[in-house]
């Protein structure tokens, strides 16, 4: 994959959402790449094979990032109470995806009460040291194994609480400069 154009994407990306992105490299990425390019995100019509999903995903992933400050100091998660946290002063009623540079994204999960690959890896585009997970107010989230080794293999310290205990964690190592992201569940 060519240098120039992983600079062209995260020149595009960078002025249509104002974050920058790393972008992992292989040939289906660079086919998706070209594809982001060339046609407006708006009109675009496509097929339903591996690659296609995978710039949909990639565009879906644009659309669903709600965009906070992007300096390192400004996120802080202020409460948390059954059903919605506070991040920011700003109240959310729904499971967080939060990360040090800012960013807080809905935390939707594909298999009920279970962090699986597809959430671990909207995590991983923050580059983290650290991910905390908020298992909810009585531990009901679990985590996959298979998560637990990708993330050993990358090197990444995995910290796993009852929310309450996340957040003040999450907020701890914010506050000492570390990237750390976070996955709060709200609920039980």
């Amino acid at each position: 994959m060519s240098e120039e154009l992983v600079k062209k994407v995260v020149e595009k990306w960078r002025r249509e959402t104002g974050i920058s992105i790393d972008i992992p490299k292989s040939k289906i990425i660079e086919d998706i790449l070209i594809k982001y390019l060339e046609k407006p995100v708006e009109n675009l019509k496509v097929r339903d094979r591996k690659r296609d999903r995978l710039f949909r995903t990639f565009v879906k992933m644009k659309r669903r990032i709600k965009f906070g400050n992007r300096t390192q100091a400004s996120i802080k998660i202020n409460s948390v109470e059954f059903g919605s946290i506070v991040i920011n002063n700003r109240r959310y009623s729904h499971d967080v995806i939060v990360s040090y540079k800012g960013l807080i994204q809905e935390g939707k999960l594909k298999t009920r009460h279970l962090i699986s690959k597809k959430e671990f890896n909207l995590m991983l585009v923050e580059d983290p040291k650290i991910i905390v997970f908020g298992r909810g107010f009585e531990g009901c989230l679990k985590i996959s194994p298979e998560v637990l080794k990708l993330a050993e293999l990358k090197g990444i310290r995995v910290i796993s609480l009852l929310t309450p205990d996340a957040i003040e964690a999450f907020n701890k190592l914010h506050e000492k400069d570390e990237k750390v992201v976070a996955y709060i569940h709200v609920t039980c």
